[in-house]
């Protein structure tokens, strides 16, 4: 599994000097489509209900202190060459989809059910620290996946989406069928 630092470097290499608020909502949409998609998250650290949006506080409080007002070049710690290929197609697919946005932008659309419940009724100016449940959002980035047409593409390697031909798969049984041979008459005669 990936983590936050690797998964903010990659997004700084796809958007050299991005923005620290789009930064953190692009890992947060990463997050929510790796878990639509693979169901399970690309990250394990936190992202917490800020009143902008989610942020994963971990790759914040990493990133703030070389941070050139807004812009952040690097993420210290971080290294791309860590993700694996589903995880940089995952990541590079969301940042093509949602690039043209900008921070105010993405931090209005990730408000949504996950966020709302990690806040627990507060307004949306409100301080909060609540943490977003990652089985809420993947109900909620399922529940998109399923109803909404314009979403960003899935990696090929997520679903494997190349079928064998049927000779492959025709080897394929009789390489199988011929390691079980002498298993399935001993079976045949019981």
């Amino acid at each position: 599994m990936a983590n936050v630092y690797d998964v903010g470097q990659y997004i700084t290499e796809l958007i050299p000097n991005v923005d620290k608020m789009k930064l953190y909502k692009l890992c947060y949409f990463a997050q929510g489509w790796n878990l639509a998609w693979t169901g399970r998250p690309l990250f394990s650290e936190p992202l917490q209900a800020w009143a902008k949006g989610p942020v994963p506080v971990d790759l914040r409080n990493r990133s703030e202190p070389i941070a050139d007002r807004w812009a952040i070049t690097h993420i210290p710690g971080g290294d791309s060459n860590n993700l694996s290929a589903a995880e940089l197609h995952t990541i590079k697919n969301v940042v093509a989809f949602y690039e043209d946005k900008d921070s105010i932008a993405l931090s209005q659309i990730s408000h949504g059910k996950a966020w709302t419940e990690a806040r627990r009724g507060l307004s949306a100016s409100e301080l909060c620290q609540g943490t977003l449940s990652v089985t809420t959002m993947r109900e909620e980035f399922t529940d998109m996946l399923h109803n909404t047409q314009d979403i960003p593409s899935p990696p090929a390697e997520v679903f494997n989406l190349e079928q064998p031909s049927i000779e492959a798969a025709l080897a394929a049984a009789t390489k199988i069928e011929k390691v079980w041979n002498d298993s399935l008459a001993l079976l045949a005669t019981r």
